[in-house]
């Protein structure tokens, strides 16, 4: 299973023919043969068929932009290693229903479900199905019993 080209290429997806092969020219320069063979490929994908290159942009994450700054910025921010757990603390105990405030809980659901929503009758008033004002009634008992 192969990435998506853009995503190889780092480019996206409103990227011209012109902008794609000038980023393969980049790759194939700078990079590794693995990596530009890749290459090769994500630009074979996005200038062969109109079609092929439609279906990688429906498949690309929407907004993706991979040559900008913002991923160094997020790499550098959380390319830590993961936090390192103290192996003497031993093991995790499960927690016991005296961690919890049962009645609190049950008053945050019982508060969301017991509460109406706003509702708007406005158009139910301005488009009534009989006369607010009824001089008569509009069903008599001897229309239900005689029709």
């Amino acid at each position: 299973m192969k990435p998506n080209p853009f995503h190889v290429l780092g480019l996206p997806v409103s990227a011209s023919d012109e902008e794609v092969a000038e980023r393969f020219r980049e790759l194939a320069v700078t990079g590794a043969q693995d990596a530009g063979e890749l290459a090769e490929w994500a630009k074979d994908e996005l200038m062969g068929l109109p079609e092929t290159r439609e279906l990688h942009v429906l498949l690309e994450a929407p907004g993706a932009d991979y040559r900008g700054e913002r991923w160094e910025d997020f790499a550098r921010q959380y390319g830590r290693p993961p936090a390192a757990f103290d192996a003497a603390a031993g093991p995790a105990e499960a927690p016991q229903s005296t961690d919890f405030d049962l009645a609190a809980v049950a008053r945050r659901l019982l508060d969301g479900m017991l509460t109406p929503p706003d509702v708007d009758i406005r158009p139910a008033l301005d488009n009534a199905p009989v006369p607010l004002r009824l001089e008569r009634s509009p069903l008599e008992v001897r229309d239900v019993l005689f029709g």
